[in-house]
């Protein structure tokens, strides 16, 4: 009697276990909000909710605008449309992220995503700590580049993968934060931690090492050895560590201009 009493109690537990992780990670499976609405082109399906129309439409536009353009420099050519989720709350994108749970965890910044060549955004006229409406736009193409890269090559680095995605989205970054912060050293470019790498200011020189790159090798280059096609030695004929401590002296001479 005792030994049936305790599997009913094992059995009770663990349906509640299932069942609270169901609900948990149920949001990161259903990425379409509630009730959305539609926009459609050859290259983008935007989902928005009803009542973001505005909002919906100026991140239609712009990617209308851009990624063709962006396709094309990155060599990318597909005949699917990237699909792209814009929430009105950022607590309504968090929780795609990784379930209920990531509202612990998320960062007051935190404004889009890209996930499995999908696009995550909140819509431009969400209220977000340190951005602005059109930072937020502009993360929009941010995230379209990451969502082509994953296609392209979804082994690229979190370095790389960043800078390519600032540097093509136009996300010029300020002096004051080149000038103010420490060069993030070899081993620091290597971090897929995204808090780490925001609070290295990862955004800003991936950027730069990208720019540097381009005024250095070429856009060819950087687009070969972004697509997977060498490593350092074979695409750029020097080193890793080579290319970057030339980056650093190029970044130490203008890093104050």
């Amino acid at each position: 009697m005792k030994k049936r009493k305790g599997i009913k109690k094992l059995l009770i537990i663990t349906i509640c276990i299932i069942v609270i992780f169901i609900v948990q990670t149920s949001p990161v499976v259903f990425q379409k909000p509630l009730g959305s609405k539609s926009m459609i082109d050859e290259n983008i399906v935007l989902y928005y909710q009803k009542g973001d129309e505005p909002g919906a439409t100026e991140v239609f536009e712009l990617l209308q605008e851009k990624a063709e353009s962006i396709r094309t420099q990155m060599n990318f050519e597909s005949d699917t449309p990237t699909n792209v989720y814009l929430y009105k709350t950022q607590w309504q994108l968090a929780i795609r992220e990784a379930g209920f749970a990531t509202l612990i965890i998320a960062p007051s910044w935190y404004i889009g995503d890209s996930h499995n060549g999908n696009i995550m955004m909140v819509s431009p006229y969400t209220e977000v700590k340190s951005h602005t409406h059109d930072s937020i736009l502009n993360a929009t193409l941010h995230e379209l580049v990451h969502s082509i890269m994953y296609q392209i090559n979804p082994d690229i680095s979190y370095f790389w993968d960043n800078g390519l995605a600032t540097y093509l989205s136009g996300q010029t970054p300020e002096s004051d934060m080149l000038n103010s912060m420490p060069i993030p050293s070899l081993d620091d470019t290597h971090t897929d931690n995204g808090l780490k790498f925001g609070e290295m200011g990862g955004y800003a020189f991936s950027y730069n090492y990208i720019e540097y790159l381009n005024q250095t090798y070429g856009w060819d280059l950087i687009v070969d050895y972004a697509s997977g096609k060498g490593n350092y030695e074979e695409i750029f004929n020097s080193s890793e560590e080579e290319i970057y401590t030339n980056w650093c002296h190029f970044l130490e001479t203008n890093r104050y201009s």
